[in-house]
């Protein structure tokens, strides 16, 4: 099994737990979703992304010649990622979200590629807009209030 193969299946694997904890929450209908309608559909999204990734793996995977998995894995960008991320949880609410979001956004950003520090801001600072527009007007979830007020 190539790596690709393996990262669908782990990523099917998700969407069902994802689903299923959904679903349990309740899903509503379309003029009144349930709390779970959202991560449902994002999992029966996820999930059908994961099938199609599995499907064209496997029919590449004779073609394919892959390193084993972990080859060539930055790890320390891994370990800098998730101690991030745990960050992230922690001082959102203390933070609020757009300001804690775009420090993340702009860690990630960074850390990812290195770019120039006008574009990683740039880039942040759009994303955070962006996710906080959609979310937080279009779809009226509730994101913590910083100290600024925002």
């Amino acid at each position: 099994m190539n790596a690709d193969k393996a990262g669908s299946l782990f990523w099917l694997l998700v969407a069902i737990v994802v689903a299923v904890g959904a679903f349990r929450l309740g899903l509503g209908n379309v003029r009144a979703p349930g709390i779970g309608f959202m991560p449902f559909g994002a999992a029966v999204l996820l999930g059908l992304l994961s099938i199609i990734s599995f499907l064209r793996a496997a029919a590449k995977e004779k073609a394919l010649k892959s390193a084993p998995l972990f080859r060539g894995t930055l790890w320390l960008r891994v370990v800098f990622v998730f101690v991030a991320l745990l960050a992230y949880a922690q001082a959102i609410p203390l933070g609020g979200y757009n300001i804690t979001t775009f420090l993340l956004m702009t860690f990630l950003f960074w850390i990812m590629e290195r770019q120039k520090v006008w574009k990683v801001v740039l880039y942040a600072l759009l994303t955070t807009v962006i996710t906080y527009y959609v979310f937080s007007k279009w779809l009226n979830c509730q994101f913590p209030i910083g100290p600024l007020g925002f």
